[in-house]
């Protein structure tokens, strides 16, 4: 969607939001704002959208690398691996949409500090580990797909860096300083997961560049913040007020520049103080617009609700959100990678990952846990992929769903029961089935909805070019 078309939604919103408020209230005045000022109000709105990454990769580094050391669950101090040597249970709200195919292995970076050196060892496991700028954009993927299975030795630098490197070190330069690399090694369950503890995990490397060649260099210990302990990143970034979230995203701007296709909105955003370093002011908008500058964080997010809720018709698939396009690599298109940020943080390249999100069974009804649902693929149309494919139960927050038998996925590295014909049910209910208990992904109780997320990792191109079509899930009458 280009960005005029998305400004006049935004005013459209704004506009339907305040007539609403009137309506609801008999008692409350009717906020009336000029042209001139309603177009600001749009740009407050653009600027809360183009940081959301940016924000949220921040919160997600303070919180994630608050710990001592390698926690074992995905968390490490800054410019370190942080391993997961087990899957996630309900409860785990570091990311949303935490995948359950993949052990992963991380490191919150920080470039400002040192640039990085990583050794990545050989395996045989399908495995990869994308970097993501503050901008939430693919800078490179490393794994199974580009580099193959062998040792990799890389050089991981920031925008300002300048210095020498080592020629047999493959050079990645950020854009950015604030980046994430995402690692993902393919895991059946957590007893093959003990083995690729030994044989991958326990052999990576990161540490400042100008230690490469120390056999002594022993990591340090992280300082832990308790003002970051028990926090949930998400709920950080969106529970933050207009103006506070405003000055911290143009803090981080400083360290983390945007593009020069940025270039013509950011020139833009100047007018109502939003540049790197700058002090955003409430005060400098009449009071009436200062309401509808105060409502932006709360019309974003509803923003994200619907676009989950009614995906744009392109994009459908029997319920599901397909996107097989602009993944990873944004360009101009702020609001996608702002919701991806939203329903999946950390969203891998297309070529490497498709993501089909569905919060609708096939007849368009929102799913319940007071219904049964089942996912039938036919024989001869099971998901196409060169590496593997799963599907995961969340809640409408984008986390594990609690249930009896700690399962939260199913997949096709899992231990399924296939149908004679040798087609394939998902079955999706609250209650233990009588038959097919291994296809049984449990949902939440009667009255809580709930999402599902398809991952396919390395699709093939029928999935890519779209003519392989998502089969919907179908309520059981």
């Amino acid at each position: 969607m280009n960005k005029l078309k998305f400004i006049t939604i935004l005013l459209l919103i704004f506009f339907v939001s305040c007539k609403n408020e009137k309506n609801n209230n008999s008692s409350t005045k009717e906020i009336s704002i000029s042209k001139a000022d309603s177009l600001k109000v749009a740009l407050v709105t653009q600027a809360f959208i183009y940081g959301y990454p940016m924000i949220t990769m921040d919160y997600t580094h303070k919180i994630s690398s608050n710990v001592a050391s390698d926690n074992g669950m995905g968390k490490g101090p800054m410019n370190q691996w942080g391993n997961m040597h087990k899957f996630p249970k309900a409860g785990f709200t570091e990311v949303v949409r935490p995948n359950l195919d993949t052990y992963y292995s991380v490191i919150y970076a920080d470039l400002g500090k040192s640039p990085l050196y990583l050794y990545i060892p050989a395996t045989e496991r399908y495995y990869l580990m994308p970097i993501l700028n503050a901008h939430g954009d693919v800078i490179k993927s490393v794994g199974s797909r580009t580099t193959g299975q062998s040792e990799v030795n890389i050089a991981l630098v920031g925008p300002n860096f300048d210095g020498e490197i080592d020629d047999d070190l493959t050079v990645i330069r950020s854009t950015t300083n604030l980046n994430w690399m995402l690692g993902r090694v393919a895991v059946k369950n957590n007893e093959d997961g003990k083995v690729e503890i030994a044989n991958f995990q326990s052999k990576l490397i990161a540490r400042p560049l100008s230690e490469r060649n120390n056999k002594n260099y022993v990591n340090p210990k992280g300082i832990i913040n308790p003002d970051y302990l028990n926090k949930v990143p998400m709920d950080e970034v969106d529970n933050k007020d207009i103006t506070t979230y405003l000055n911290e995203v143009m803090q981080l701007m400083i360290d983390n520049p945007g593009y020069a296709t940025d270039k013509p909105l950011l020139e833009k955003l100047k007018t109502i103080g939003f540049e790197p370093g700058g002090d955003f002011k409430l005060d400098q908008f009449n009071s009436q617009t200062q309401e509808m500058v105060k409502k932006v964080p709360s019309i974003v997010q509803g923003l994200f609700s619907k676009m989950t809720a009614n995906p744009p018709s392109e994009n459908l698939q029997n319920g599901w959100n397909v996107i097989t396009s602009g993944l990873g690599e944004y360009g101009t298109e702020y609001f996608l990678r702002a919701y991806v940020t939203k329903i999946g943080y950390g969203a891998n390249q297309s070529v490497d990952a498709i993501y089909p999100n569905s919060a609708v069974d096939v007849d368009g009804n929102n799913y319940n846990g007071s219904n049964k649902y089942v996912l039938h693929f036919d024989a001869d149309h099971m998901p196409p992929v060169n590496g593997f494919w799963s599907i995961t139960m969340y809640d409408k927050k984008g986390f594990l769903v609690d249930n009896s038998i700690d399962r939260y996925n199913l997949g096709g590295m899992k231990d399924l029961t296939y149908n004679e014909d040798g087609s394939l049910d998902i079955l999706i209910q609250p209650e233990e089935p009588e038959k097919l208990k291994t296809n049984w992904l449990p949902s939440p109780q009667a009255g809580e909805e709930f999402e599902l997320t398809f991952r396919m990792y390395y699709p093939k191109e029928n999935v890519i070019n779209r003519s392989y079509k998502m089969p919907g899930v179908k309520k059981v009458k």
